[in-house]
């Protein structure tokens, strides 16, 4: 199955605070992402935190994307968000459910972004 597929087999699911929120989605998309003990309460409350929980062996931190690139997004000075980045946009889940968003109109939502590759 390609990314695209696997990408659209979720869109739609819905979200969950405690058993399927955006980091279980991000889990799903890339396997060989960290895992996390997170819920959506408390998923990032800033990119230290972030920096904390993954080692920095794990994950590189870049600045501009790639497809399957983790994207943390904030506003307001905190982090508190992630997706992933997949042909210029981003496929995140919030309380809509999983969606696919162009960069355009997160930027419309979220002031703050840093990408991670694996």
């Amino acid at each position: 199955m390609t990314f695209a597929e696997e990408i659209n087999k979720l869109i739609g699911k819905p979200f969950h605070p405690e058993t399927f929120h955006c980091w279980t989605l991000v889990e799903i998309l890339l396997p060989r992402a960290p895992k996390l003990d997170v819920t959506a309460s408390s998923v990032f409350k800033s990119i230290k935190h972030f920096r904390d929980e993954v080692p920095a062996t794990t994950l590189e931190e870049v600045d501009s994307y790639e497809d399957k690139d983790i994207i943390v997004l904030g506003k307001n000075g905190v982090f508190m968000h992630a997706g992933v980045y997949y042909d210029g946009g981003i496929v995140h889940t919030d309380h809509t459910g999983v969606r696919y968003q162009r960069m355009k109109d997160i930027d419309k939502v979220y002031t703050m972004k840093q990408g991670f590759r694996s």
